[in-house]
């Protein structure tokens, strides 16, 4: 090779170091950014053009990112089970603190509501003590109407949440799409980039909506839900809907018109759904069994007793129309609003007997709430909840671990280390200093050579 072919030569090794040295830099630029994945630089010698040449330097081959497909699919696979868990704990934390702490809640106006009867036992003619028993009644059934609305509003915020979970899905579906079509339709030497938000927006949809997700050649992605429901193909992407309907209003989730409610089992949305549509009702049965209980009970022992003028006793609570409900229905009969000679504290029509005080406050430890007492079903209820909120934080962070932990194996490939980083700066550093020492070398060869002519 000339003295001039190796000023090239030399020329090309520089700006490939210096190309290694804009990589660095933009490695280290972006080492916060979100789902950026290291970017390496791929060097290949030049091949001598004859057997008189050592060969013709150096030059960049492609840049590519540091990806490990195992350990994004890993994190698409076990995003939604986390997700899934989170939700049920935040939502259920809703349900928890509408219970309120104990002997402060129903349990305390269980308590108060069979003491007052105890009150009125001792002292069946007072007119005080027949009022607090009113009172009580009243209380009793305001916090059973009061309890119910709770739950109920904790299953509406489920259905809010359950709502935008869908809008940011199909947001996340158009935004998948278009990346699909930028990659699919520009050289892969600038579709980095792309990629990287391409792999970060899976992965979020992953967390909302348990997915199957398949990469092509062309580095596009086709993306269907558990079931096989299409959410992604190509250029496509396929909305869901959540459209309300009867009874509560609550939505449905709907794919090219078909309700594949039941077909979601994790992610964020299936934890929703899961609280929403199961446990929320099954903590308001268990209310109803308890308020249903207390309201039939109440009212068969009061039809049979007698209030002060010698008058059969009608009923204490309005009658329940059936179990479903009960709590939120829960009222005093109004006949005795108002008028507390007409409750009946005596087992015969005569004055100063309190038999049916007695037996309405003895209603305390009788196993009438299927097989248990008032207070012990209500203590059953405030476990049941307890109980899943605490299960479903400790599934959350188990599964948060192992997402963590496959991040951490993830970043131990595709990550930023600024260590690495800097060893590979002074890398190029001395690799350029030395091809600009040997560059001036072979120019002061070459003026050298000019010299000798004059």
């Amino acid at each position: 090779m000339s003295l001039f072919g190796m000023l090239g030569t030399t020329s090309r090794a520089l700006d490939v170091q210096r190309f290694g040295l804009d990589v660095v830099g933009n490695n280290l630029a972006n080492v916060n950014t979100p789902g950026y994945t290291k970017r390496v630089a791929d060097f290949g010698a030049i091949p001598p053009p004859d057997r008189f040449s050592a060969g013709n330097g150096v030059e960049v081959l492609a840049v590519r990112s540091m990806r490990d497909r195992l350990y994004d699919q890993r994190l698409y696979d076990e995003s939604p089970l986390e997700q899934q868990q989170s939700a049920i704990a935040d939502t259920l934390g809703l349900a928890e603190v509408a219970l309120g702490k104990p002997g402060s809640s129903v349990d305390a106006s269980l308590a108060n509501f069979f003491d007052a009867f105890a009150e009125l036992a001792d002292a069946p003619s007072s007119s005080t003590a027949r009022q607090q028993v009113l009172s009580e009644g009243a209380s009793l059934a305001s916090a059973f109407n009061g309890m119910a609305t709770r739950l109920t509003d904790a299953a509406k915020a489920a259905d809010v949440r359950l709502r935008e979970d869908v809008q940011t899905i199909n947001e996340l579906t158009t935004r998948i799409a278009s990346l699909n079509k930028s990659i699919g339709t520009s050289p892969s030497s600038q579709t980095l980039h792309l990629r990287d938000q391409q792999v970060e927006a899976v992965q979020d949809l992953s967390g909302l909506l348990g997915t199957q997700v398949l990469e092509l050649g062309d580095g596009t992605m086709q993306i269907v839900t558990r079931s096989g429901r299409p959410l992604v193909i190509g250029e496509d992407a396929y909305p869901l809907a959540a459209v309300g309907g009867p009874p509560a209003g609550y939505a449905s989730i709907r794919a090219g018109g078909v309700d594949i409610t039941a077909e979601i089992t994790d992610g964020h949305l299936g934890g929703l759904l899961q609280v929403r549509d199961r446990d929320i009702p099954g903590y308001s049965a268990q209310l109803d069994e308890i308020a249903h209980a207390v309201a039939t009970e109440v009212n068969a022992l009061h039809a049979t007793g007698f209030d002060l003028t010698g008058a059969a006793g009608g009923t204490f609570f309005t009658p329940p129309t059936g179990v479903a409900g009960a709590a939120a229905a829960l009222r005093m009969d109004p006949a005795l609003l108002g008028n507390p000679s007409r409750l009946a504290a005596a087992g015969v029509a005569a004055p100063g007997d309190n038999a049916v005080a007695r037996k309405l406050a003895d209603l305390r430890d009788a196993s009438i709430v299927n097989g248990r007492t008032p207070d012990q079903a209500w203590t059953a209820l405030v476990y049941d909840v307890g109980s899943d909120v605490h299960r479903a934080e400790t599934d959350e962070a188990s599964r948060k671990e192992i997402v963590q932990q496959i991040e951490q194996l993830r970043d131990s490939v595709s990550g930023v280390s600024i260590d690495e980083e800097a060893a590979m700066m002074l890398r190029y550093q001395r690799a350029y200093e030395a091809n600009a020492r040997f560059f001036t070398v072979i120019d002061e060869t070459i003026t050298t050579l000019l010299s000798l002519k004059r």
